[in-house]
């Protein structure tokens, strides 16, 4: 299964960490885990490229693992256009674990 942990710091999402492969399907042909992997790739292509953050990852295909953190100093604008990419973030992943909730757990984790 993979578990996805949203971390929120005064309501603002400041972290996205997916951990485990999904277990749909073997190696080459997991559906969810692509889906999982398209998602987070986006957010990270959207807050690099798009958006111009600072933010650090982590990433470690073997074990199933992403962790995107943004730096929770930006300015207010940065902040906020990171947050609509965190948000469609977390929005597209709580959609698929609607349809997949023995592949995918997402916790909500305020700080």
């Amino acid at each position: 299964m993979t578990t996805i942990k949203i971390f929120k710091q005064k309501k603002m999402i400041i972290s996205i960490e997916c951990s485990g492969h999904s277990g749909y399907a073997e190696k080459g042909s997991d559906i969810v885990c692509s889906a999982i992997s398209a998602i987070i790739g986006t957010c990270y292509l959207g807050l690099k490229n798009v958006v111009k953050a600072e933010f650090k990852h982590s990433q470690d295909d073997e074990k199933g693992y992403f962790l995107i953190k943004i730096n929770e100093n930006l300015d207010t604008i940065l902040m906020e256009k990171a947050q609509i990419i965190l948000q469609t973030t977390v929005l597209s992943l709580t959609e698929l674990s609607k349809d997949y909730k023995k592949f995918v757990t997402i916790k909500l984790i305020i700080e």
